[in-house]
């Protein structure tokens, strides 16, 4: 048998994984099975008894891979769901051949470390990054310790990729909105109209370095990121639309900025490969630990929206109601809990990982670890007055009026 490990490579054009899988099977004429674990995630919690998944992000991964479900059959495989590990589902099964996608976080790898001795031959693949570890300029193990290095790195580098045709077709239409930043279906369908409408906009990705610090609608920003979390979109496909795009324009400091923006997310990935469990304990990367504490009262009403702060209670709202929100307003909602609760930024990474849609552990911990000082920043401190932030990107309190239900 032949096994596809699902992770958060869940697509079909693009994937060295599914590639591979139907190579094998046509090679061997062994059986394929396709299966998603999910290692207990949806029942679990993590720091302080806070979920590790709240029931958006549940629902929206289920919908997820309903839609990898049917794209599934038109194949004529089916996709298997096991509430346990993958190293349940490979005891029980005993394929002889394994394909899955690399993760960068600790705790996945710990997964992957394992399940080796389980299965005969195994077949990873590195699908959800830009890069492979051994493609980084300068190596690897020279990975800069801020960002700016790592970006003139990799932009020197003129990257450049020959896709494979699409092998799902995508949405006939990517629903817009003035009001919801985040109206969109999972699956791959979905996140390839959203590709292609965002990049045909002359309002979308033409205009991106200028709109993108905005609160409402969907044409502010790509709103790629939860597609990206959950594999259904390729950062190596985003990557070579812009380049395309900025050729059509003849350039476009515009859209050559959301390039630096996948930059960012491929920093933290191997930010977070390096790393190890350390992303994850309070002093991060530092030789002390920062001295916030945990005032459950105060982390609540964070949680809640009920702050003494409208333009933070607004953010949080939106992300509770809907398990989405700009970068903007997510970097103003940590570094309120972190700098002016004082609270150990962990308690926010771990709900920040139960509610966003576009959970990536690389990229929520390690923006995290940032903020609060014990990450990838060459400032000791990175705080935000949230009162002049609202002043200067909502000015006219439609973001606030939005999520408050103010007249």
């Amino acid at each position: 048998m032949i096994a596809w490990w699902l992770r958060h490579d869940r697509r079909i054009s693009d994937n060295s994984c599914w590639l591979f899988t139907l190579e094998e099977a046509a090679k061997t004429g062994e059986e394929v099975k396709v299966f998603f674990a999910w290692n207990r995630l949806h029942l679990a919690t993590g720091i302080g008894g806070i979920p590790r998944m709240s029931a958006l992000r549940i629902d929206w991964t289920q919908q997820d891979l309903q839609m990898m479900r049917t794209e599934l059959a038109k194949h004529g495989l089916s996709l298997e769901e096991t509430e346990g590990s993958a190293l349940d589902w490979l005891r029980a099964n005993r394929p002889s051949t394994l394909t899955y996608s690399f993760a960068v976080a600790h705790e996945e790898r710990q997964d992957e470390d394992q399940l080796r001795p389980l299965v005969k031959r195994i077949q990873g693949f590195w699908t959800h990054s830009i890069l492979e570890p051994d493609a980084i300029p300068g190596g690897f193990n020279q990975l800069p310790e801020v960002f700016t290095p790592f970006r003139h790195r990799i932009e020197r580098e003129n990257l450049r990729f020959k896709l494979p045709p699409l092998l799902v077709e995508p949405n006939v239409e990517s629903p817009t909105s003035s009001s919801l930043a985040f109206p969109f279906e999972p699956g791959e369908a979905s996140a390839l109209a959203r590709l292609i409408s965002y990049m045909g906009n002359p309002e979308g990705a033409a205009e991106y370095k200028t709109r993108r610090n905005g609160l409402l609608g969907t044409e502010y920003s790509t709103k790629f990121s939860p597609w990206l979390a959950s594999g259904a979109l390729s950062p190596r496909r985003i990557w070579q639309a812009c380049l395309n795009l900025e050729e059509s324009l003849g350039g476009s400091p515009e859209v050559e900025w959301i390039r630096v923006e996948l930059l960012w997310r491929e920093y933290f990935q191997w930010v977070a490969y390096r790393a190890g469990s350390r992303l994850f304990i309070k002093k991060g990367f530092r030789e002390q630990s920062p001295r916030a504490g945990f005032n459950a009262r105060a982390f609540q009403r964070w949680v809640d929206g009920l702050t003494g702060d409208d333009f933070v209670n607004a953010g949080m709202r939106e992300l509770a109601e809907t398990g989405y929100s700009s970068n903007r307003a997510r970097q103003n909602l940590a570094s309120y809990l972190i700098h002016d609760l004082g609270i150990d930024w962990r308690y926010g990474a771990a709900y920040f990982e139960a509610q966003l849609l576009d959970y990536d552990p690389a990229s929520n911990w390690a923006n995290w670890a940032y903020l609060a000082g014990v990450g990838n920043d060459p400032r000791p401190v990175r705080r935000f007055n949230t009162i002049k932030q609202a002043q200067d990107y909502d000015a006219n309190r439609a973001f606030r009026k939005a999520w408050l239900h103010e007249s």
